[in-house]
């Protein structure tokens, strides 16, 4: 549709009910790289197939000089086959979702924040905006990470508060420009306030009802939910509408359960809570079952890895916000909607490059910078002027 000049249109009113609907049901970051893929024609499956492995790919060189800069050539060269290697780097690219371009992105903003921490710069400032702009354009709920990592960033570092201010500044403003086209454009379309996307009221409406809340759904998602929500509606704006009332008001009632469904979501995301049977609703849809249960098996070996991994970089005084912020990100959103294993996939960079620091060791960004402050680049020693 895109690529056809049709524009941003929501795609199941299209392709089911035959009317053009303007659409902000995900932000537009992969549907506009489709739409250059399609006009440069590649119109099919297999081709847009071929052409997101591609962008995986670039996802693994920029984990590969992630890797670099945390912890040396030996880190990157681990980050870069355990990336290969795992399945929920790859899988993702035939399913033809957005995770394959967040995780890029979040794969850019760990390589970015990295270099702001060891070469600190306005450009490195303006780079690392860059990444949480792609990012947010690609998920929105990615926008979480950049306050998760440049906060502690920032704080470490109050010995030139201004230097950094004026870098996070900068990196602020490079985000802004880079979402504001597309927040702009939405409002000439819709009546209601959209800056990113505005399918959370549907995910919700899925998410926070009785099927959900108690049984064998718990923690899950459930489109009888959101056909009972839809009930009566006949307009895309009155099915948002009607969703948002759904769960709010299901919401209120049901306020004492919520620790219970929060934990069974946060299980399921990580594959702690039922994981057969969290595997077979993965399965259901797109990479066959042994795939999805490589993931969650990949998942359950490196998570004590990753915790070593950290604690190395702890030890070495190497910033870990811009590992733990993707993480803490992509478990929040699960927490507030509902556990699926593509919610998680972006953090899947920082989880491997964890485990690298692991394997590898992680001396190296430790001595090149020779401090323990981000953004500020340490002063000369006397022996070394």
């Amino acid at each position: 549709m895109l690529a056809d000049g049709k524009g941003y249109l929501h795609p199941i009113e299209y392709a089911y009910r035959f009317t053009e609907v303007p659409g902000a049901d995900h932000p537009p970051g992969y549907v506009t790289f489709l739409g250059f893929v399609s006009s440069a024609g590649f119109r099919t499956v297999l081709g847009h197939q071929l052409w997101t492995a591609a962008l995986g790919t670039i996802t693994i060189v920029v984990i590969a000089f992630a890797g670099r800069r945390l912890g040396g050539s030996k880190v990157g060269l681990v980050a870069a086959g355990l990336a290969a290697l795992n399945p929920a780097i790859w899988y993702p690219d035939t399913e033809l979702m957005s995770e394959t371009l967040a995780t890029l992105a979040v794969a850019l903003i760990i390589a970015a924040a990295y270099r702001c921490w060891s070469r600190p710069s306005m450009g490195s400032a303006g780079w690392l905006g860059a990444a949480f702009g792609l990012g947010a354009l690609s998920r929105s709920e990615l926008l979480l990470v950049a306050p998760l990592v440049v906060a502690p960033l920032v704080w470490s570092q109050r010995r030139d508060l201004a230097r950094a201010v004026a870098m996070l500044t900068l990196a602020a403003l490079t985000t802004s420009a880079m979402i504001a086209p597309w927040a702009i454009y939405n409002q000439t379309r819709f009546d209601d306030p959209v800056i990113l996307s505005n399918q959370l009221d549907r995910t919700m409406a899925a998410s926070w009802c009785r099927d959900t809340f108690d049984g064998s759904n718990l923690g899950y998602k459930s489109y009888e939910c959101l056909s009972r929500a839809n009930q009566g509606a006949t307009t895309e704006e009155g099915r948002r509408r009607n969703n948002e009332r759904s769960w709010k008001r299901y919401a209120k009632k049901r306020v004492k359960r919520v620790p219970a469904v929060v934990a069974a979501r946060v299980g399921r995301v990580w594959g702690l809570y039922q994981p057969a049977q969290q595997i077979d609703f993965e399965s259901r849809v797109g990479a066959p079952y042994p795939v999805k249960a490589a993931v969650f098996v990949v998942a359950w070996i490196a998570l004590p890895f990753a915790g070593v991994g950290l604690w190395r970089m702890r030890q070495k005084s190497i910033p870990l916000s811009p590992l733990v912020g993707p993480v803490i990100a992509v478990t929040v959103a699960a927490a507030l909607t509902f556990g699926q294993l593509r919610y998680r996939l972006p953090a899947e960079p920082a989880l491997m490059l964890a485990v690298s620091v692991a394997l590898g060791g992680s001396g190296a960004a430790g001595s090149r910078t020779g401090a323990t402050a981000p953004f500020v680049r340490p002063a000369k020693r006397d022996d070394e002027r």
